[in-house]
């Protein structure tokens, strides 16, 4: 009887254990899909900043023409990448809103 009862507390154990490991997984699938929603005291460690931040690339073509996209350029073309936080607007201002 206590062989029975033991294997029954394991399988319930492994069922809770994934459980909470699913509802963890959960939780961070949303922060990553929803970054923006992070709590303040997440935002402000070293993954939350990660995860609000936005990788860019740069590169000029062949033919002069300048690309920005959140894909890297295609192999061989010289690019640089910018970092910019959720918060910045990395758009230049149309021309009528300068000076």
């Amino acid at each position: 009887m206590r062989a029975y009862a033991k294997r029954r507390v394991g399988r319930a154990g492994f069922l809770y254990l994934l459980l909470i490991l699913a509802s963890l997984a959960g939780v961070g699938g949303y922060f990553a899909l929803y970054p923006e929603r992070l709590p303040d005291w997440a935002a402000k460690t070293t993954l939350g900043r990660e995860l609000q931040t936005t990788r860019v690339y740069k590169w000029q073509d062949a033919s002069g023409q300048w690309h920005v996209s959140d894909q890297p350029p295609p192999a061989g073309m010289e690019y640089r990448t910018e970092d910019y936080s959720h918060d910045t607007n990395a758009l230049p201002l149309p021309p009528a809103l300068r000076d």
